[in-house]
């Protein structure tokens, strides 16, 4: 079994929890060390049941002590992108994907990544590192899905659209077929991108409606 490290000990970082308690439910998989957080109030108390060991800064020498790998529970994508890039000595992100995802073979979760029950990725989909798969989210065929994206409950991105790195798709979202987002693009709830987006545009139209057939 290997030894994780919790990054952020929030409301994600117990959903991590409760995934990677599922996965061993299936299969003996991972053994949980702990929370590392910047949260001064929670370091050397508990969180979810498991110690926090630390603050972020402290991932190498802990990895150092005890061989371990690690998945950052923070749901904000920058946020994830700047505590990779701070600690680029640290080769041992691990992906937590939960048995219930169904993802085709040709299309390869990136490192990194969590992916939460009933995800979908249809075939042939390109998908980026340390990414986050909200529930029922859906990605169909032939789409490219940047690094550090944020898909959340319910969000689905069409056939053949592109979402840039750092992008965030609320609950409910829809990117329409062939639609390129830039980077950094933030679709709000139960809001569709029917066109192409730059980078760091906000995108909060609602569709009465869409057919393949108009």
């Amino acid at each position: 079994m290997k030894n994780i490290v919790i990054i952020g000990a929030g409301d994600l970082g117990k959903e991590v929890v409760w995934l990677i308690e599922d996965i061993n439910k299936r299969e003996p998989t991972f053994v949980i060390l702990g929370f590392l957080d910047d949260d001064k109030d929670k370091l050397g108390g508990e969180f979810y049941g498991y110690k926090v060991l630390g603050s972020v800064s402290d991932l190498e020498a802990i990895s150092s002590q005890r061989q371990c790998s690690a998945v950052i529970a923070i749901q904000n994508g920058s946020v994830r992108k700047k505590i990779v890039e701070e600690h680029q000595s640290f080769n041992s992100w691990e992906s937590i994907i939960h048995p219930t995802a169904v993802i085709a073979s040709t299309s390869p979760v990136g490192n990194g990544s969590i992916v939460f029950p009933q995800v979908t990725v249809s075939v042939d989909t390109k998908l980026g590192d340390f990414n986050l798969y909200y529930i029922h989210s859906t990605i169909c065929n032939d789409c490219k899905i940047g690094s550090f994206v944020s898909i959340m409950s319910g969000a689905s991105v069409s056939e053949r659209a592109e979402v840039g790195d750092e992008c965030f798709l609320a609950a409910g979202s829809c990117v329409y077929p062939h639609k390129r987002l830039g980077s950094r693009v933030e679709v709000g709830v139960e809001a569709t991108a029917s066109r192409d987006y730059a980078d760091g545009a906000e995108v909060n139209e609602k569709s009465s409606g869409f057919s393949l057939f108009k």
